[in-house]
C-alpha cells in the first residue's frame, strides 16, 4: 500500500515548475542551434532533421533529470537504449556535430546548468558563423564535385583529358570504384577556370560516347 501511495504522489508545483522552464529552456536553444545549422547549411536542410535536432535535445533534458545522481538509473536506462538500432546513415559528418550539439546543450540543461548550456550554445553558434563566412570569403565557386561512369573496356581518360584541359584549372582523382552494373564510376574534385562554363563542360561530358551518370555538384 505504501508503494502505491508513494507511486501516486505527486511533485510539489515548484518542481513541476522548475521540469517545465528546463524544457522550455530546452526548446528554445534547441531552436537557435536549428537555425545555425540552416544558415549554414550549403543546401537544403531536411525537415525531419532538423525537427530530430529540437527533440534530441528536449528528450536528453528530460532523460537527464530522470537520471540525476542515480547511477542505477544511469546504468538501466543504457541498458533499455541498447536494444535501439539505429539505421539512418548520416551523409554529411557535419551533421554529427550539431546531433552532439543539441545533445550537450540538452544534458547540461537537463542536469541544472542553464548558464552553461545558454554560453554553450550563443558561443559555438557564433564560431559555426564565423567559420561558415570564413568559407564563404574564400571564394570557392568554382570548386565542384564531378561523378561520371564508363565501361571498364574503355580507357577513359584519352576520352576526357581534352575537355578537362579546357575547362579546368585543376583535377583530382577521389575514388574509383566498380558497380554492379559493370560499370567504372570516377569521382573528381575539380576546379574550374571559369564557373560560369560549368554547364556547358556538364554538357560535353554527356555527348561523350559510353560516359554516362553525369554529376556535377558544387563543393
Amino acid at each position: 500500500m505504501n508503494i502505491l501511495f508513494d507511486f501516486l504522489v505527486l511533485p510539489s508545483l515548484g518542481t513541476l515548475g522548475t521540469h517545465a522552464l528546463r524544457l522550455l529552456c530546452a526548446f528554445v536553444l534547441s531552436v537557435f542551434i536549428v537555425n545555425i545549422y540552416q544558415l549554414t547549411h550549403t543546401k537544403i536542410p531536411q525537415k525531419s532533421f532538423t525537427d530530430t535536432l529540437i527533440i534530441l535535445c528536449m528528450l536528453i533534458s528530460v532523460v537527464m533529470v530522470i537520471i540525476g545522481d542515480s547511477i542505477a538509473r544511469a546504468f538501466s536506462l543504457v541498458g533499455a537504449l541498447s536494444i535501439i538500432r539505429f539505421r539512418t546513415a548520416i551523409q554529411d559528418p557535419r551533421d554529427i556535430g550539431f546531433v552532439f550539439y543539441a545533445l550537450a546543450v540538452g544534458m547540461a540543461v537537463g542536469v541544472g546548468n542553464p548558464s552553461i548550456a545558454i554560453l554553450a550554445t550563443f558561443l559555438i553558434g557564433i564560431i559555426i558563423l564565423g567559420i561558415h563566412n570564413w568559407h564563404q570569403s574564400l571564394g570557392n565557386n568554382n570548386e565542384f564535385s564531378l561523378e561520371f561512369c564508363f565501361p571498364p573496356s574503355q580507357n577513359p581518360e584519352s576520352v576526357y583529358r581534352p575537355i578537362f584541359n579546357r575547362h579546368l584549372a585543376h583535377k583530382c582523382l577521389i575514388k574509383k570504384r566498380a558497380k554492379k552494373t559493370q560499370l567504372v564510376e570516377l569521382t573528381f574534385r575539380v576546379k574550374l577556370v571559369n564557373p560560369n562554363e560549368w554547364l556547358a563542360f556538364y554538357n560535353e561530358l554527356l555527348r561523350i560516347e559510353n560516359v554516362t551518370d553525369v554529376k556535377i555538384d558544387k563543393v
